[in-house]
Formats: structure tokens, sequence, C-alpha cells
């Protein structure tokens, strides 16, 4: 009998470093593609449309909340301990233009209670329900709404019969400082990977690269940051060199930081015109 015991022991202990692995593997989440207002004019039916929230994308895997790169979130126990034991993903938010305040918040390897009473939980989608968006919904309020969790909401959701509507909404939410606008395809299922089933649509056109290398400043920036070198997804370099705060430019990101960028338009090269710095993305660890 011991060495029975011995053995189912050492099996769970082999076991076991795959099961954590699991609880925080990275999730294969659905991403979305950017176009403008024009382009939807003659489509926009069919689609639920949601404000584009300014935090940190959150996957809620029954055990623990991870992040987009497959990392554990440390929240406090009372934030998730009546959580569903369901597949569940969303944004950790605090509010519009607070992913910085967010971001830090979550990134604390030891979470800090009263921080923590800022942020929501405000969920998008149940990746593996088999129903279609629209009923995904449904679906995710009749769960969490009996538990009456103040920080699990549900993000709300609109149609619109005409695309005067869908303009005028558009335009308040940018108008009070939100990032923009989700459309999700009211029919579609949920699929892993990039879709035209899921549009962002945002006053400006915004990406990702990796800091190459800093780039002294002259002039009243001298002894600063002048500009930071990046190489963007394609491998593509180029500078930017507006956006930053003095601060910013006195402790820049460092080598090797995923940035996000802002742009109007493409040069005859195909590199970003008119690039300007928005923030550090320590949500993502790849392009």
């Amino acid at each position: 009998m011991t060495h029975i015991i011995i053995l189912l022991l050492c099996t769970w202990l082999a076991v076991m470093p795959f099961y954590a692995i699991a609880l925080s593997a990275k999730p294969n989440i659905m991403l979305s593609q950017t176009t403008t207002l024009e382009s939807l004019q003659d489509s926009y039916k069919g689609y639920l449309a949601s404000e584009k929230l300014d935090g940190v994308r959150g996957y809620w895997n029954g055990e623990n909340l991870i992040s987009r790169a497959g990392n554990i979130i440390h929240a406090p126990t009372w934030f998730i301990k009546d959580f569903p034991n369901v597949l569940l993903e969303g944004e950790l938010w605090t509010g519009r233009g607070q992913f910085d305040l967010v971001s830090g918040i979550i990134r604390k390897q030891t979470p800090i209670d009263s921080e923590w009473q800022n942020v929501k939980f405000m969920l998008f989608d149940a990746p593996k329900s088999q129903l279609i968006f629209s009923q995904r919904m449904d679906y995710i309020e009749n769960l969490i709404s009996p538990l009456n969790i103040s920080w699990l909401k549900l993000v709300p959701h609109h149609s619109f019969e005409k695309y005067s509507q869908l303009i005028e909404h558009y335009n308040k939410l940018v108008n009070n400082n939100a990032e923009g606008l989700m459309l999700n395809k009211a029919d579609a299922y949920y699929q892993s990977g990039r879709t035209d089933k899921i549009i962002k649509l945002k006053p400006f056109t915004d990406k990702e690269a990796i800091v190459v290398r800093h780039l002294l400043g002259k002039g009243k920036y001298k002894n600063m940051m002048g500009s930071l070198l990046v190489k963007d997804k394609n491998g593509k370099e180029f500078k930017i060199g507006s956006g930053f705060s003095d601060q910013q430019r006195q402790k820049p990101p460092k080598i090797g930081d995923i940035i996000s960028y802002r742009y109007t338009g493409t040069t005859k090269t195909g590199l970003p015109r008119f690039p300007v710095f928005i923030r550090i993305r320590s949500d993502m660890e790849e392009l």
C-alpha cells in the first residue's frame, strides 16, 4: 500500500507543473480588424456596437485571471473568488484614459486592495461558448446577474437602424475621451485569430513597434531622449520623436519594450506618417 501511495504522489508531482502551465497558457483570443466609418456605410447593420475600453485585456479561465500573453494576473482573492467557473474574456478597466493606471495596478505581484477596488472586469465574450455573439451576450448577462458582483459587468452593446445613428454614437464617445468603438457581428461564432467579425473604429490609426535605440535630443531636449528608433512587425525601422513628456524623455521606454504609436497615413515607402508615441504596451510580450 505504501509503494502505491508513493507512486500516486510521484505521478501527481509530475503532472502538477503541466497543470500549472495550462492554467496560465497563452489564450487563443479573437482579434479585431481596424477600419473607418465610411467603409461601414453599407454594412453596419448586423453588428452590435460597444465602447472600446482603454484598459488591459483579461481572460478568466475559471481559476485565474491571465493576460493576453498568458501571464497570471495577481488579483486579490476577494476580487475573483465568486467568479463563475467558465471561460470569460473582458477588459480590466478603471476609466477612460487610465490605461497606465490600471496597467500598473495589475502588474504588481502583490496586489494592493485599495487599488483593485477601483478596477472593474468588463466582460465582452465567452470564448468556449458555441453560441453566436448576440446569444453569448445574453448568456453572460444571465450568468453574472445573480452573482451581484459590482466589479464584474457586461460591456453594454447597441444596434443602429440608421447609419447616422452610428456616426452620432461614435462621435459622442470620442468627444468624451473614449478610445473608439468596437463592432461585433451579431451572428458570428467565436474564432481565434484576426477576423472581420470584430471591427475596431478609432479616430486615428494606431499600431505597435519595438524600441531599438534611444536617439539623443538637441536644443531644449539636450541630455534627454530626443526620439526613439523603433521597428514594426514587418521589420521596418523609423523614428518617433513626439508624444513624450519631459519625464518620459528623461526616463524613456527601454530597449526591447513594445510601444503603441498613432499616425496619419503612410509615406511612399510604407512608413507611418507623423508617428506619435502613445504608451508602453506592458500587456504585450511580442508583436
